[in-house]
């Protein structure tokens, strides 16, 4: 069964450091893990992907990161992508990285002003 690990290094405001994810893909499954917690989206290949047993966007809301909305269907284009042969196990690392070092800069780019400080 063709597998591929890819671990994006993201900064966490809450901790004032880059926390690792670890992206595990698989034909099946794409499997995003960070400390405890969990995201995983299957795919049946008939039917769009779904995500269960804890949401991504949460996870990384908890460590005061609020990605794009589009978070979820970039990284099932990528997954998709890889599945179908169009980028090998290096290039999918490669472009999950670009999409992670996006998340940073708007990560970084957030109002950092004593108003918003309670909000983020």
């Amino acid at each position: 069964m063709k597998t591929t690990t890819v671990e994006l290094n993201i900064f966490s405001p809450r901790w004032g450091h880059k926390d690792t994810y670890g992206v595990n893909l698989t034909e099946n499954e794409m499997v995003i893990t960070q400390g405890g917690r969990t995201a995983k989206c299957t795919s049946n290949g008939e039917s769009d992907p779904i995500w269960s047993i804890e949401p991504l966007e949460k996870i990384l809301n908890n460590d005061h990161i609020y990605p794009p909305s589009e978070l979820e269907d970039l990284l099932e284009y990528a997954w998709q992508a890889w599945k179908d042969g169009k980028l090998t196990d290096a290039e999918v690392d490669t472009e999950l990285q670009a999409v992670a070092d996006w998340i940073n800069t708007m990560t970084k780019a957030k109002p950092n002003t004593t108003f918003w400080s309670s909000y983020f």
